[in-house]
């Protein structure tokens, strides 16, 4: 289950249920990407969503979902206790905009009603989901239209059926500056690889990427564990009969060298400062190795022991280790002054140094 913020006119309640909430409830009590759907539905009418879902500052928002298993996959939007879906037929991707528009296979009584109510259509038949519901400043400033429209690019271009190098690839993605190798984060925009650069334009960035393999034999999943994946490899998780592998620490609020979500980190706020030198460092050990463990993980119809798990991961620490230890020398390159100050706070509030 996916889930992203969408910014609607109708104003968030202060209390209730998050999208997070939602999520895991639907993990929880669902066997089946139709079960969850319900799930969700059931809960969001009964107790509805709300609450601030910011961490260091105030953010509320309504929810937009996607849900997959084996067999069917849907897209669900919500404003409130009202919601609408879709049974996805292709491909489809969720960002911080709602995606549906008139194309919903069934939504809630309410939602159409409310519209007309006041005054967002005319009637039932002039009803479009994302023109009517949409606010329209938040959902400029969070750029979910840009990252919405990229990713759908890269989902439709593909001339054969996608693999798991394609949506580790997406997720990477840098936008139109993905061939321009002096291309740094303190110029980014809207790109799908999210950073962060400023308190202003964008204060938001990817905190850790996924990429799920389902299949009727196995169930498959990669993981960086780390922020950006554009400097950060992919390795599995767990597959049948596994655990997370040996040694994996979770991160907490301030630096921790044995978490490996902070370890990256540190490596990753050193790359800051010299980025395109950096990922021309990263990316060819990274492609190299999950190649070499997505080929021989389908030789074996994506099974690995616990064994294969913790050495996938080891053969990751000495990655990223090596790489970040050849950062701490670089001579970093002229940054704007305000994307050297924001990121030096956040070191300073973290405790890195």
């Amino acid at each position: 289950i996916g889930n992203e913020a969408i910014f609607t006119k109708e104003k968030p309640a202060q209390t209730g249920l998050t999208g997070m909430d939602l999520v895991r409830l639907g993990l929880e009590r669902s066997r089946s990407a139709r079960e969850a759907l319900d799930t969700i539905i059931k809960l969001l009418e009964e107790y509805g969503q709300g609450g601030s879902c910011g961490y260091r500052y105030k953010l509320y928002y309504m929810n937009s979902f996607i849900i997959a298993d084996k067999k069917e996959a849907f897209v669900l939007e919500t404003v409130k206790r009202w919601w609408a879906w879709k049974r996805v037929k292709d491909t489809w991707s969720i960002s911080n905009v709602i995606s549906l528009r008139r194309d919903y296979d069934e939504c809630s009584a309410g939602l159409i009603k409310n519209a007309v109510e006041k005054g967002y259509c005319k009637s039932d038949n002039d009803f479009d989901f994302r023109e009517c519901y949409s606010d329209k400043f938040m959902t400029w400033a969070a750029k979910g239209r840009e990252r919405e429209k990229r990713s759908r690019e890269l989902l439709s271009r593909q001339d054969k059926k996608l693999n798991l190098q394609d949506f580790t690839g997406i997720l990477r993605d840098h936008g139109e500056n993905c061939d321009n190798q002096k291309w740094s984060p303190d110029k980014s925009g809207a790109t799908l690889c999210l950073h962060s650069k400023d308190p202003l334009t964008n204060r938001t960035q990817s905190v850790c990427s996924m990429v799920a393999e389902l299949n009727p034999e196995n169930n498959f999943y990669l993981t960086t564990g780390a922020s950006n994946p554009c400097l950060s490899p992919f390795f599995p998780i767990f597959t049948k009969d596994t655990g997370v592998p040996e040694g994996y620490r979770e991160g907490g609020e301030l630096y921790n060298p044995e978490s490996f979500w902070w370890q990256c980190e540190k490596y990753h706020r050193l790359a800051l400062w010299c980025f395109p030198d950096a990922l021309s460092q990263i990316s060819p050990l990274y492609r190299d190795f999950e190649g070499k463990i997505i080929d021989r993980l389908k030789k074996n119809n994506f099974t690995a022991n616990q064994k294969e798990i913790d050495g996938y991961f080891k053969e990751v620490r000495e990655m990223i280790s090596g790489w970040g230890g050849r950062l701490e020398g670089v001579i970093p390159e002229k940054t704007n002054w305000l994307y050297r100050y924001y990121w030096q706070r956040y070191n300073k509030l973290n405790r890195i140094t």
